[in-house]
């Protein structure tokens, strides 16, 4: 697959996280430690990112037990 076919990136920031799901920061941590979502990678120590692929299998599940 090139790129034209898949223009978002392989990874999110919480930033990026926020406008996807249109929620707050808190929200997300939150649904991170009740496991709901996918573990985010730490890249650095002001650096943390979700990996699409995890998000994507994320979605799907959810969108599976609605």
């Amino acid at each position: 697959m090139d790129s034209s076919q898949h223009p978002t990136p392989a990874f999110l920031r919480l930033t990026d996280m926020r406008a996807r799901y249109r929620v707050s920061a808190s929200t997300i941590w939150k649904w991170r430690h009740t496991n709901d979502l996918p573990a985010p990678l730490k890249l650095g120590a002001n650096t943390t990112v979700w990996k699409l692929v995890d998000l994507l299998q994320w979605e799907a599940t959810r969108t599976l037990t609605k």
